[in-house]
């Protein structure tokens, strides 16, 4: 995202990409502003074809990085990968830089790109399979890839920019402690061949385009590019999926994964990380519009960048409200139990929850059952109890809940995440179940949410389990 004082001046009356055009070939009459956000987008026309102009402030991207992405390209095109192929100005440059006395932009034009645009509800089940084909082709590409120019920036350099923004912003303590968790995460998460390379990062459905007759994508806007974990680039595809989290879209992610999967492996594990990704993304975009609020003089804003800084904010507030402590489970100890016991639902809540803490700390004493104390952080927010069903070898989860104090703040969710994800690592299970109240239908909308599948139910009690 660009900041919106140089997307103010960089509009303004079209004067940048007038000026920029007059570096390439072009039809007089035919420069169409097509969009303003990461970039300056521009449409034109030479010799009855359509091609695009775009063009950055010197603020918001360097020569540099637009000629390692270029280069990326070139590489793509070479292999047989179907990109937009940039186009060399009258100079025989990739790119040109125009001087104006509010600084430097950078210009590149590219040739319009290959196939159809498919809104996400128009996708059929061939073309989810494809679309995630031609990313997993990306991202074979991509192991190969040995660039002769200096290399494009890495999740580092990306946490690095986080940091420098957060700290000019030293109110966002939420922000930070997002940042201080995640930057925790990736260091410890293995970073080698097979799993990560140079991905789009960008890979969604305004982005590709489809080729029927080589039933494949064509993609553009490489600009965002940088070396992650290849899971990365699958999370931000399917962004705009997980979030419907309805049938259709569980079974139209299934065969996005499919399609991945025939051309490149993925392990499950990546799999399950892909809500973690989607952490760092919405932390780097959180960043990104921070960033672009910076400097920005509102006495000279004309209407159209105000509504669109208050359209930004509300973004940013959505965000915000993503933040979540770290979820840590505890073993009950003597410096914790008593604490447990003063835990407790609202009224309203127990008539689904009746029972007190302390009378699962003591049944978990004498029946052979795990209590284990949730901490959001260092704070104690809630309590859980599983056990191992000794007919099967399935794990219940006999007990969980957040405290009165602390609902409402996604704890629900994050909690009951970090105590599956601890059940298989400490056990190897392939299977937990859980079994609520009927009348329970926030516990109901949660486990389901989660991946938990109803398998029976009776007057009382819904039971589901969830394949590990």
């Amino acid at each position: 995202m660009m900041t919106l004082m140089n997307m103010v001046r960089g509009i303004a009356n079209d004067l940048p990409a007038k000026e920029m055009i007059k570096y390439w070939n072009h039809e007089p009459g035919t420069l169409k502003l097509v969009r303003a956000s990461s970039n300056f987008i521009y449409t034109f026309q030479w010799n009855s074809k359509h091609y695009y102009l775009r063009f950055t402030h010197e603020e918001d991207n360097s020569a540099e990085n637009i000629q390692a992405e270029l280069d990326f390209m070139m590489y793509l095109l070479e292999q047989g990968y179907e990109t937009v192929a940039p186009v060399r100005s009258k100079q025989g440059k990739w790119i040109e830089t125009l001087s104006t006395g509010n600084g430097k932009y950078h210009g590149v034009v590219f040739e319009q790109a290959q196939g159809e645009y498919v809104p996400l509800e128009e996708m059929s089940e061939l073309q989810f399979q494809h679309w995630g084909q031609t990313l997993a082709r990306l991202h074979n590409l991509s192991e190969t890839y040995a660039p002769s120019t200096p290399a494009r920036k890495s999740w580092v350099d990306s946490l690095q920019f986080i940091l420098s923004v957060l700290r000019r912003h030293p109110e966002e303590h939420k922000a930070l402690k997002e940042y201080e968790r995640i930057e925790a995460w990736l260091s410890e998460l293995s970073f080698g061949v097979g799993h990560t390379g140079l991905i789009h990062f960008d890979f969604e459905t305004d982005n590709i385009f489809y080729m029927k007759e080589k039933s494949r994508y064509s993609a553009i806007d490489f600009d965002d590019s940088m070396y992650h974990w290849f899971a990365m680039d699958i999370t931000s595809a399917l962004r705009d999926l997980s979030k419907q989290n309805d049938d259709e879209s569980k079974r139209n992610i299934n065969l996005f994964i499919n399609g991945y999967r025939s051309v490149k492996r993925l392990d499950d594990k990546y799999i399950k990380l892909l809500p973690e990704f989607q952490r760092f993304s919405d932390l780097y975009g959180f960043a990104r519009l921070l960033r672009s609020f910076e400097n920005l003089d509102v006495s000279i804003c004309p209407e159209w960048a105000l509504q669109l800084k208050s359209k930004l904010d509300g973004v940013c507030d959505r965000i915000r409200d993503g933040f979540h402590p770290h979820m840590v489970l505890k073993t009950i100890t003597e410096n914790n139990w008593y604490a447990c016991t003063q835990l407790e639902v609202p009224n309203e809540q127990k008539t689904v929850f009746p029972v007190p803490m302390v009378y699962w700390l003591a049944e978990s004493a004498y029946c052979g059952m795990n209590p284990l104390a949730l901490y959001a952080d260092e704070e104690l927010v809630g309590f859980s109890v599983y056990a191992v069903d000794p007919k099967d070898g399935s794990y219940w989860i006999m007990a969980f809940m957040i405290d009165r104090k602390y609902q409402n703040r996604g704890f629900g969710r994050t909690g009951m995440d970090a105590l599956i994800r601890y059940i298989k690592a400490e056990h190897h299970c392939d299977k937990i179940v859980i079994g609520h109240r009927i009348e329970n239908e926030r516990a109901s909308n949660l486990y389901t949410s989660l991946g938990f599948v109803e398998v029976s139910r009776d007057e009382d009690e819904v039971v589901r389990e969830l394949i590990v």
